[in-house]
């Protein structure tokens, strides 16, 4: 997973666009929160949330309202500066304690081992991990350790489909750029969500997935000057020899910006695991009486 920082302001600049993107994705949330329900009804008295690359808690922030049931959130982030500027949960939205601890993906089997956990969760954090991360968060979530009580809903993984109105010669070229940079150091970068879906299949948990892409437009312009200056930027730190091809590019777009012409459309995927239904149903089942021998 990437830990190089992540700029505190970035985070609470998207904020809007991410949880307006979020709305698109009511289904698997009102699958979650049914589920949340039959747990609670069945065992526990709050719903214990691991939120993964937790950041400012914007996560925490949008979900924990609408989970309609007791939790207690750990929040966990590689970056302690993050943590420290986290927001606090939103008040009457169920959270009755919130745990910040520093550490990575890979804090998660301690985090997990022994634990009640029942939902783990993340936002805008897939395409960051490697292939070995990846197996790591989906062990966590449907492996032998997690039983068969664990939901998972990981939020708002690009998905690399970017679409700028109007068309600009160049715009493949940048993207190509940008992708080549998501996919560095073995990241995976925007095949991602796809990956953790087969990940999770393997190991036999119910999987579905919902678009919830950023639609931006002049409401937006703050968002989409950072978001297609850093395009540029990043282009540039993939291929050196772009830096005019981007500088031209970039230009144009803040002119069409100006002038109110510009939309863009980023691609973002969320995704829904469940413990299969086979499994649920035997974790819950009394014990058959014995056969009768013959």
């Amino acid at each position: 997973m990437v830990t190089r920082p992540v700029p505190a302001d970035w985070l609470e600049q998207r904020r809007r666009a991410d949880h307006l993107a979020r709305e698109k994705a009511s289904g698997l949330l009102e699958q979650l929160t049914r589920r949340l329900r039959d747990l609670l009804a069945e065992h526990d008295d709050a719903v214990s949330v691991i939120d993964v690359g937790a950041g400012t808690g914007s996560n925490q922030a949008w979900l924990a309202p609408r989970l309609a049931v007791p939790q207690r959130w750990t929040l966990l982030d590689h970056d302690a500066a993050l943590l420290d500027v986290a927001s606090q949960a939103p008040a009457d939205s169920g959270v009755e304690e919130t745990t910040r601890v520093l550490g990575t993906i890979e804090d998660l089997p301690e985090l997990t081992e022994g634990q009640k956990v029942r939902l783990v969760t993340c936002s805008a954090l897939l395409d960051l991990l490697t292939l070995a991360e990846a197996e790591t968060l989906a062990e966590a979530i449907a492996g032998p350790q997690a039983g068969a009580r664990v939901a998972a809903l990981l939020s708002l993984s690009v998905t690399g489909a970017v679409e700028i109105h109007p068309a600009h010669e160049d715009d493949a070229t940048i993207s190509k750029a940008f992708d080549a940079h998501q996919r560095r150091d073995h990241l995976l970068g925007p095949d991602a969500v796809g990956i953790l879906a087969d990940l999770l299949r393997q190991r036999r948990a119910e999987v579905q997935l919902s678009p919830t892409d950023w639609t931006l437009d002049d409401d937006d312009a703050a968002l989409i000057t950072r978001y297609l200056s850093d395009r540029a930027d990043v282009a540039v730190e993939s291929d050196p020899t772009l830096s005019g091809v981007a500088a031209r590019w970039l230009s144009t777009r803040m002119d069409q910006l100006s002038r109110g012409e510009l939309r863009v459309s980023v691609g973002h995927m969320d995704l829904l695991a469940l413990p299969a239904a086979s499994s649920r149903h035997a974790q819950t089942a009394e014990p058959s009486a014995a056969a009768p021998t013959e």
